[in-house]
């Protein structure tokens, strides 16, 4: 992959240019990065309202009906449910990994078995979460793509 950046002070806005020989999923893949760069959701922390970038977030899970934004240093609630949110975002990268869970596929960094035969995602922060194996056939779909 080669990349190339060029400063042009007369261009009013970012123009990113894809140039493939073959479309591809990993052309579409950085082409869904590239979207979610600016694709925001609304949250809220101490009630005020907070615009977050979909690419900052890890993963957004629903605990006792509240749909909570889980990003690297900060956790923000969502009035949406989880279902409402993934329709809106699965397309940038975002896979469910249980009833309850949605994370980042960018940001996993391994999926490790455990010894009661269920599975863990493991994500780049550091942070463990359970995949249920309804949801693992998706999952390996989609890093298969990648």
């Amino acid at each position: 992959m080669i990349i190339k950046l060029e400063q042009n002070t007369a261009q009013k806005d970012i123009e990113v240019l894809i140039t493939y020989p073959v479309k591809n999923k990993i052309v579409e893949r950085i082409v869904s990065l590239v979207k979610s760069a600016e694709m925001q959701i609304e949250c809220y922390s101490d009630d005020e309202l907070k615009l977050v970038n979909i690419s900052d977030i890890f993963y957004i899970e629903s605990v006792d009906k509240k749909t909570i934004v889980c990003c690297e240093n900060e956790n923000y609630q969502n009035k949406n449910r989880l279902y409402q949110i993934h329709e809106k975002i699965k397309n940038n990268g975002f896979v469910q990994i249980s009833k309850y869970c949605i994370v980042n596929i960018n940001k996993l960094e391994r999926i490790k078995p455990l010894v009661n035969s269920h599975l863990e995602a493991v994500l780049s922060n550091g942070k463990c979460l359970y995949v249920t194996r309804k949801y693992l056939a998706n999952i390996k779909q989609i890093l298969l793509e990648t």
